[in-house]
């Protein structure tokens, strides 16, 4: 029994942290409360004029009228028939039960409101911290376990706010009856509390299995829709090497996997209700023998009474059973609670705030000083790297797969913090300038262009609304995108489709180089701009790539001979290091490890063959 005690425990605690990402109105939730114990009260009005009226109804009627409680009656309405007082209590019975409800109608009614603020201030807050998340964040977790989060998880733990809610208008309920109970028996009450901690324990069974079960849907959920996400975003893959049979297996299998799970859950749950209610309508009726035998026959208690605390039992064993049934369902969500602040509380981006000085332009340079970089798995990207990049010119960064060039490109985008050393930017330490001034002159084009299922002007503009339609006709045409533009019928307001699916290879380039250009950045990175590019396409972007650096300072990751030759400086990275650098010519003529990839590049018959350089 401790054991599920001490995962309420914890649930609550969790309940608790959750609590500053939900943020619902104080206004609301106290109404809700306040029309709970509303509905609460008039329900043990209710019950309590039942008193009286059994008391009129039996043979005592008269000396009932002459007691203490009830004697204002005959003031009130002399010379009346006992009837008459009856009927009077039966309408306040009724009055005070269609209160009750009319009060319970609006707690409902304020709680549908308050689930739909959880609701969405937990998908907000979801949302709002994921996208300050730090990068290896999205590297090592699925895209469909993110997916599963916002559409069960979020619902689950909303579940259980709601369940926690319902316990404590319950609570309160549960409390009024038990109050009314020690003050007609108190001995009687001693042996009803027995009766509910006996129900407690077996309850207790029910909740260390559901409390399993509950984890097991969260793994198994995370495990489905993480599938999910990876085949459907590699679909092209799947169907080109026929692999839709295994993955329709495999589906099924995870499918199937969390359906079973779900339905011993279910089971669990139907089971427990049962179980509980018969077990607690036997004590109590073993409760009501055993009064009636000793409590009446010495005097303790009399049948009026025996027979109210009975109508009491009636309302209040429900109550209990669903007070049992409340917790299971709390253990159970407890695993959608839990994978949420799994989500809520993953590691921010920056760790170091960023300053609040303004980035213009770079006037002299940019300049790495004794940079480091360590994935949180322990492994070195790079290591002590010293390098200037002069204002203006072109630098290239060559080598092979995981020497750590982009790395270094996603330090100076300042997507990653570097573990030591410092970047400088004419003097100045760039981690000074603020998010936004920094990265509105800044401008990207990766390897793979990745669009938005929007229009083509809205895939240009993105993180730059402000954008005139002078900058951005201008990015079009440095970006030689207006041809394609204007055979597309609806032009800049075309879809391009999820992923640009619309448009080729070398379009989505293209389009990426105006997102790029529309800002007019000081700063550009192009990270292997053209490596997955046809000669034909790879020549149209490079015309594209080579307006945008004029007069910028650019640094190119590429493995195109046609990329780097024209580069002011050419950077080698090997493990994490720089090996060498200097010009085309000055490398070329070296016997370094340049030297040998230009000549392993010029043994191929296409004079633009690439660098054996894949990867990052």
């Amino acid at each position: 029994m401790s054991n599920w005690f001490q995962e309420l425990v914890q649930l609550l605690r969790n309940l608790n942290r959750l609590r500053p990402h939900i943020r619902p109105n104080r206004w609301l939730v106290l109404a809700a409360v306040l029309t709970a114990t509303a509905s609460a009260f008039f329900e043990i009005a209710g019950i309590g004029l039942l008193i009286p009226l059994i008391a009129l109804m039996g043979d005592n009627a008269n000396a009932v009228l002459n007691g203490r409680f009830l004697r204002f009656l005959p003031e009130l309405w002399p010379n009346r028939p006992a009837t008459f007082y009856v009927w009077i209590f039966c309408g306040l019975v009724i009055g005070a039960i269609l209160i009750k409800n009319l009060f319970f109608i609006g707690y409902q009614r304020l709680m549908a409101h308050f689930s739909r603020r959880v609701s969405c201030n937990l998908r907000e807050s979801l949302f709002d911290r994921l996208q300050g998340a730090s990068l290896h964040v999205f590297e090592e977790r699925q895209s469909g376990q993110l997916l599963n989060a916002y559409s069960a998880e979020t619902i689950r733990a909303q579940g259980a706010v709601e369940f926690l809610l319902l316990f404590v208008q319950r609570c309160f309920l549960t409390i009024c009856y038990l109050v009314g109970i020690i003050l007609l028996s108190w001995e009687f009450m001693v042996g009803l509390l027995g009766l509910v901690l006996i129900v407690g324990a077996m309850s207790a069974l029910f909740y260390k299995r559901l409390g399993r079960r509950g984890d097991q849907r969260s793994e198994a959920q995370r495990d489905l829709f993480g599938f999910i996400g990876g085949i459907f975003a590699g679909v092209r893959i799947v169907r080109a090497t026929r692999a839709e049979a295994h993955a329709r297996d495999r589906f099924a299998a995870l499918s199937n996997r969390l359906g079973n799970i779900e339905v011993q859950g279910s089971f669990l749950s139907s089971l427990m209700s049962p179980a509980t209610e018969t077990l607690a309508v036997s004590g109590a009726i073993v409760l009501l023998a055993l009064a009636n035998l000793w409590l009446i026959q010495t005097g303790k208690l009399d049948r009026d009474s025996l027979m109210i605390i009975g109508l009491g039992l009636i309302r209040l064993l429900p109550l209990i059973n669903q007070l049992y049934g409340i917790l299971g369902q709390l253990v159970y969500f407890g695993g959608g609670v839990r994978e949420t602040l799994r989500w809520l509380e993953v590691p921010q981006f920056p760790q170091r705030p960023f300053g609040q000085a303004q980035f213009e332009r770079v006037a002299t340079g940019i300049r790495l000083e004794q940079v480091s970089f360590t994935f949180p798995n322990g492994k070195v990207a790079l290591d002590n790297i010293n390098l200037t990049i002069p204002s203006g010119q072109t630098v290239a960064l060559v080598g092979a797969s995981g020497s750590g060039k982009t790395t270094l490109a996603s330090l100076l985008l300042r997507l990653r913090e570097p573990t030591s050393g410092h970047i400088w930017v004419d003097g100045t330490d760039y981690w000074n300038f603020s998010s936004d001034s920094w990265h509105r002159r800044l401008g990207m084009v990766e390897q793979e262009a990745y669009l938005f299922n929007d229009s083509i002007r809205n895939n240009i503009t993105v993180g730059c609304p402000e954008a005139t339609p002078a900058q951005l006709q201008a990015a079009v045409q440095m970006a030689h995108l207006g041809d394609v533009i204007e055979q597309l019928p609806a032009g800049l307001e075309s879809v391009v489709g999820e992923r640009g699916t619309m448009l080729s290879g070398g379009q989505k380039q293209r389009l990426a180089i105006a997102r790029a250009m529309v800002r007019d950045p000081q700063l550009l990175i192009l990270d292997e701009a053209t490596s997955a590019l046809d000669n034909v396409s790879e020549r149209q972007v490079q015309a594209a790539l080579d307006a945008a650096r004029h007069g910028r300072t650019s640094v190119v990751i590429a493995h195109r001979l046609s990329t780097i030759r024209n580069a002011d400086l050419i950077v080698v990275l090997e493990g994490g290091r720089i090996v060498e650098q200097g010009t085309w010519a000055e490398l070329e003529i070296k016997s370094g490890r340049f030297s040998r990839l230009l000549a392993a590049a010029q043994k191929s018959p296409d004079s633009e063959a690439s660098l054996p350089l894949t990867g990052n």
